[in-house]
Formats: C-alpha cells, sequence, structure tokens
C-alpha cells in the first residue's frame, strides 16, 4: 500500500513538473504572439506613412531616416530574406501567429489534460490515506 502511495506521490510530482514547463512554454508562445501583433500593426503603419520615420537601431537608440519604399523585407528561414509589399508581409505574419496560436491551443490541451491527471492522482491518495487510517484504528 505504501509503494503504491510514494508511486502516486511521485507521479504527481512529475506532472506538476511537467505544467510548470508547460505553462513557460506557454509564456512564451504569447510574448511570440504579442511581438507578431506589434510588428504586423508595425507594417501597415509604414505601408501608410510618408516622410520621416525614427528607425530604432537598439533599445532606446533612433535614427531618422526616409522611406524609399514601401516594400519590406522578409527573413522566410534559413536566412533567406526576400522583398514583400507591406500587405504580402502582413499575410506572412498572420501565418506566423496562426501556428503560435495552434501551438497554444496544444500546450492549454496538455496542462488541461495533466491538471485532471492531477485531480484523479489527489482523489487515489485521498482514498489511500482513508484506507490506511481505517486498518490503523483496527489494528490498535
Amino acid at each position: 500500500m505504501e509503494q503504491e502511495t510514494q508511486r502516486k506521490v511521485v507521479e504527481f510530482s512529475m506532472l506538476e513538473e511537467e505544467n510548470k514547463k508547460l505553462e513557460q512554454y506557454l509564456q512564451s508562445v504569447e510574448q511570440q504572439m504579442m511581438a507578431f501583433h506589434a510588428l504586423k500593426e508595425n507594417v501597415n503603419e509604414i505601408s501608410k506613412h510618408k516622410g520621416e520615420i525614427l528607425a530604432s537601431v537598439g533599445p532606446g537608440v533612433f535614427i531618422k531616416s526616409e522611406l524609399k519604399s514601401k516594400k519590406v523585407l522578409v527573413n522566410v528561414g534559413e536566412g533567406i530574406v526576400i522583398e514583400k509589399e507591406s500587405k504580402d508581409a502582413e499575410k506572412v505574419i498572420e501565418k506566423q501567429v496562426k501556428k503560435l496560436e495552434e501551438a497554444k491551443e496544444e500546450i492549454e490541451k496538455a496542462i488541461s489534460i495533466n491538471f485532471d491527471l492531477m485531480i484523479k492522482i489527489e482523489n487515489d491518495l485521498r482514498k489511500l490515506i482513508e484506507k490506511n487510517g481505517k486498518k490503523d484504528s483496527r489494528n490498535n
């Protein structure tokens, strides 16, 4: 009986640890989603803008610059950069956001499944403790 209790405690701890990692990953995905939403908005604003802009060259450092084109350069993977119209770049960004939303849903499902398992284990542990308590009171 004690081995079963220990096994359940270990299983509960493992699920709890896995959920902590999943929640960290979820937070990272949500931050990436916010960054892509901001990026999409920035690309949209650039397409409307005329004249001089402030371009960031690092945290808190900007240079004044003039837009020569409404096209943007998009990294399509493996260091390959292509020129796209703003609307096309926004579509690429939307696809990335969709992938992140799908990943977020999968992570949330996994967390939910783990929580359900943790609740079941907790209930099983309560029953085992009750059984042990009843056995001990009969033995005394």
